[in-house]
Parts: C-alpha cells; structure tokens; sequence
C-alpha cells in the first residue's frame, strides 16, 4: 500500500519568530517557511502545497498580492490570511481575490490550528464536489456517445427489416413467420424510441446554462403534454380528465418545463393498467401555479420512495426487469423544477395509484 503523503502548509511572513511559532502549532502537518513574496512563489510552483497561511505586509510585495497569484495558478488553492491590521479595506481586498479565512495577530495558537484544520476540510469538499462535477460530465459524455454510436446500426437494421418486409409481402410466408418480423418491427421501434430519448436526456440536461426564459401560459402548455403524453402511451382504454383554473403566466423555459412535465405524465400512463383514470389538475393559490397528476396505477411501496428521484433507478412493481426507459425521467423532472424555483413532491400507495404534485411561482399579472 502506498504512503500517504503528508499535508504541506506554507507558512509566508517576514518574522522568523512568527513563522517558527505556526510551525510548532501545526506540527502533525509538513511545515514550509517563506520570508517574502518572491520566495514563498517560487515554492508554491516547486512544492505540493495544501494550504498557504500568509501575513499581509512583506517584503517583495504583500500577502494579497500573493494571495492574487496564487490564485492565478490554482484557484481551488486555499489561502488563510493573517493580518494585525483590522480595517475593512485590508479584508475587502482580500475577499475580492477570494481568502478562505482570517486570522488577527497576535496569534493565537487554538485559533490558528482551528482555522487551518477548518480549511482543509473545505479544500476536501472543494476537491470532492469537482471530482463528482467531473464524474457527471464524462458520465452525461459516456451516455451521448453511445447513444450516436447506436443510431447508425439501429438505422441499418431498420432498412434491412422493412426489405424483410417487403419480400414477405411478395412470396406469403407462414403466419409464424409474419408473426416474427412484426415482434423484430415492435423490439427495433422501442429500442430506437430508448436511444432517441437518450439523446434528449443529454441534450436537455446539459444546457444548464442556456435557458430561454419567457412568460408562458401554463394551461395550455399542461394541456399540449397530457394530451401528447396519452397519444405516445397508446393506451386507449386510460381515461384522462383535466381541470385546468386560470392561471397566471409563469417565467419559464417552455421546452424544459415541458419536458419536465412530460416525464411525469409517461409515468402515470406507463403504470396505469389500460382501463385506469389520469388526472391532471392546475390551480393558481398564494402565488403559484399548483400542478397535481394523479393515477389509478400500480402505486409505489413505501421503501422505494426515498429512490424515485434517483438517477437510473427504476420502480419495477412485478419484478420482471422489462420496465421501459432509463430511470432518469424523475430525476431530470426534479433538477428542471429545482432550476426554475419550484418543487415537486411525490405520494403513493401500493394498489392505490400515485399523485405527483409540482408548485411554481407565477409572475404577476
């Protein structure tokens, strides 16, 4: 097993004596010293530096110079900064190149240690929360690639299926053998409608930072989902009943809350059996739009309801493992409604089907 490697602190002031007391405070830790600006750089590009703890005036330049560069090379570095001077331009500048913490001289040395010990632990949580950003992006990467990678085979055997087809037609085979390319005709349609709905997961969530914002209304937008939603359901036995109240517009991006919505209405027709009830209401109470889905399915046990809105987690109420889609609908319905102020929340009951309500806030008339 290897080593771990100890934590470096880089002790930066012109005094010895101050540098020689934070060594002996912080003496778990590998301790760096630096009499100037010049000098405590010139170890921040040679060494692994965890923490920079430095004093304000120096010869060389001061600490918020430092502070500025060091920032510059590493900006999840973290930087403590001492000072014996408490007016408000010292630490404004300081905050504006972005200090992790303070510390007043003269020192004492339970503060110092507590100030230190609590930096690393926001460098850990820094470093962790990247590691997970980047765990995300090449996931949502991984998923967008193999999904473009899939069009072209699927749209391979799609054409050689239809000339299958075709021949059939032509030469009256067996009605087994019918049977079998209308069952491969059914298989390739629902894997293309899985990768297509793939793509738009990608494409949805990944434009975090591209929202088109505008007053929408939102009966009617409620109104063109349901009905869409029960049209791609193709369960025509599924009576769906809306009440929509008037409602004032919300400040939206349409295409994401109407995807967001969509994905909580091909829940309800996904697990409603054919001869069920969906319903769909919207009522305008202390400014918000209050949207309510209900159905008459299969209802949710109570140990699977802290999971529904987890990313590829599925509610499978006959243990049969041929739910349709990726168990990302809930998810991405949550994270556009969190985007846009709202929340949404979820109640079930086995055999008692589930209701999904989602509040946002209206803009004013």
């Amino acid at each position: 097993m290897a080593e771990q490697r100890q934590i470096t602190v880089l002790v930066v002031d012109d005094e010895q004596i101050i540098r020689e007391l934070c060594g002996h405070a912080l003496k778990e830790y590998r301790v760096l010293q630096a009499g100037s600006l010049p000098q405590a750089l010139e170890l921040y590009r040679t060494e692994q530096i965890d923490l920079v703890l430095t004093d304000v005036m120096m010869p060389g330049g001061s600490g918020i110079e430092l502070l500025r560069q060091v920032k510059q090379i590493d900006p999840g570095a973290v930087v403590i900064v001492m000072t014996g001077f408490g007016d408000k331009e010292t630490i404004l500048n300081a905050l504006k190149e972005d200090a992790d913490d303070f510390i007043n001289k003269p020192l004492q040395l339970l503060q110092l240690r507590t100030a230190v010990q609590k930096a690393l632990g926001k460098r850990a949580l820094k470093e962790e929360l990247a590691t997970l950003k980047r765990l995300d992006s090449l996931k949502g990467l991984f998923l967008a690639m193999i999904s473009h990678k899939l069009r072209t085979p699927i749209t391979s055997l799609s054409l050689g299926l239809e000339e299958l087809q075709r021949y059939a037609v032509q030469f009256a085979p067996e009605e087994s053998c019918r049977e079998r390319l209308r069952s491969m005709h059914d298989d390739l349609q629902f894997l293309t409608r899985l990768v297509t709905s793939l793509l738009r997961f990608n494409q949805i969530m990944l434009q975090e930072g591209d929202h088109r914002t505008a007053r929408w209304g939102v009966a009617e937008l409620l109104r063109e989902v349901a009905e869409t939603a029960a049209l791609v359901a193709d369960k025509p036995g599924i009576t769906l009943t809306m009440a929509l109240d008037v409602v004032p517009p919300l400040l939206c991006d349409r295409e994401r809350l109407a995807f967001a919505l969509q994905q909580v209405l091909d829940n309800a027709f996904k697990f409603s059996d054919d001869s069920g009830t969906v319903t769909v209401s919207l009522m305008h109470a202390d400014g918000q739009a209050q949207i309510v889905v209900q159905d008459t399915g299969c209802g949710i046990p109570a140990e699977e309801m802290p999971k529904l809105f987890e990313r590829f987690y599925q509610v499978d109420p006959d243990a049969t493992g041929q739910i349709p889609g990726f168990g990302l609908g809930l998810f991405c319905a949550r994270e556009i409604i969190r985007q846009h102020g709202g929340t949404i929340t979820l109640a079930s009951e086995p055999g008692q089907g589930t209701t999904v309500t989602i509040c946002l806030k209206t803009t004013k008339e």
